[in-house]
């Protein structure tokens, strides 16, 4: 797997994390409004927590944790390992960031793999991220599941989402 990948979008590069990305995620992830829907990322966040997941990245997929970078400034991350997750700060919310960069890694991952189907989730209540999910053509699977929310230290419901190969080629034309 290709470690120096870079996908541009129209206002985006999608580049690997790197150390130097450090200060800007703490600053953004260490945020309950940020971390509250999110699985696996606690509350405080601290430069630890970031060191390890570069260290995670590093054994695993790289398009796992793909930094959102405008002009050299992190906004949020977007990976793919082996479901869809991300998070942007909350400064940057209300720009359409999020589908831009989402959608942009989804095209990729279809174009450049066999892979038939994305997966991913939300928690019950996140409106802004089912936004942009479905407007990237997520169909709801019917399914849920428990997931542990570490920031919050509880269990939530996941909605579970997938997109097909097949939808997303009939979103392209």
């Amino acid at each position: 797997m290709e470690h120096n990948i870079q996908i541009r979008t129209e206002r985006f590069t999608l580049r690997p994390l790197t150390p130097g990305d450090g200060d800007q995620v703490v600053a953004l992830l260490d945020d309950l409004e940020v971390a509250r829907w999110l699985t696996v990322v606690p509350y405080p966040y601290t430069r630890a927590d970031f060191d390890g997941f570069l260290e995670y990245l590093a054994t695993t997929n790289p398009l796992g944790g793909m930094a959102i970078d405008e002009g050299g400034e992190v906004l949020g991350v977007v990976g793919l390992d082996p479901t869809l997750g991300y998070w942007l700060g909350r400064k940057h919310h209300g720009r359409g960031i999020m589908r831009e960069a989402a959608g942009a890694l989804i095209s990729h991952v279809f174009v450049t793999t066999d892979l038939d189907q994305i997966s991913t989730g939300h928690f019950l209540g996140n409106h802004a991220s089912r936004a942009v999910l479905t407007g990237l053509g997520f169909r709801d699977t019917g399914k849920t599941e428990t997931a542990h929310c570490v920031s919050r230290d509880c269990d939530e419901v996941l909605i579970k989402l997938s997109l097909s190969r097949a939808d997303w080629e009939a979103r392209q034309s």
